[in-house]
């Protein structure tokens, strides 16, 4: 494996078990556990239908919502394994953030937690609508299933081919980007999708595929420099 995709893995994991930094097990956390059953199509994770339940379940006033990450990881067959959305927002004139989470087996939870500090970002519906039309199918390493990670990003970075495969999307269409940049003072979100690791080893002398580095117009348009081609 590529040092890069071993970070990145890496990176992921750590996010997986976000909830429990995020929303530990306390009594001042609200859980709402068995909320309803949603179907996902193969290669087709229902993050719209699960930002509408979160809505209208967790109290969150929707205009308040900021996104901080969403996690979808897929088996090789195209099948949801889980899906967790983290969001920050209002509720009842507190700040509060807030976790849904999405089973193998279709069953949405959530929780939610007084949170003491105002968090910058985006709502998420704009970045959730991007994702939704990607088509996850096309993917040239979808047979080894695939971990699709929207992260927040902050204080100045560079991204080139020694990253990933780099891409402007916009509803569901890639534009090739040779190079990013981003300066100190911006704040951007990446949609990045990368192979499952643990989906089998590669031909012998042969590595995992590049993960696909993804950024919506909008969050294009805070780069100090994009190159494309």
């Amino acid at each position: 494996m590529r040092p890069l995709l071993a970070v990145i893995v890496g990176i992921t994991i750590i996010y997986a078990g976000m909830h429990f930094f995020v929303l530990p097990e306390n009594p001042d956390v609200t859980r709402i556990e068995n909320i309803t059953h949603i179907e996902s199509p193969a290669y087709n994770p229902v993050v719209l239908d699960l930002w509408e339940i979160a809505v209208e379940r967790t109290g969150v006033e929707n205009e308040s919502a900021t996104l901080l990450q969403l996690e979808v990881n897929l088996a090789e067959d195209g099948a949801i394994r889980v899906i967790w959305l983290f969001f920050y927002g209002m509720e009842a004139g507190e700040q509060h953030a807030y976790e849904a989470y999405v089973g193998p087996g279709g069953t949405v939870s959530a929780k939610s937690q007084k949170f003491n500090h105002i968090m910058q970002g985006v709502h998420p519906l704009a970045i959730l609508e991007e994702v939704d039309a990607i088509a996850l199918e096309d993917i040239p390493f979808r047979d080894w299933g695939m971990r699709l990670l929207v992260s927040a990003n902050a204080y100045g970075d560079q991204y080139n081919e020694t990253r990933g495969r780099l891409y402007e999307v916009s509803g569901g269409v890639f534009l090739p980007v040779k190079e990013a940049t981003f300066g100190p003072d911006a704040s951007w979100y990446t949609i990045t999708i990368i192979p499952n690791s643990g989906a089998g080893s590669p031909p012998s002398g042969e590595e995992l595929p590049d993960c696909v580095i993804a950024f919506t117009r909008q969050d294009l348009a805070a780069a100090d420099s994009v190159i494309y081609g």
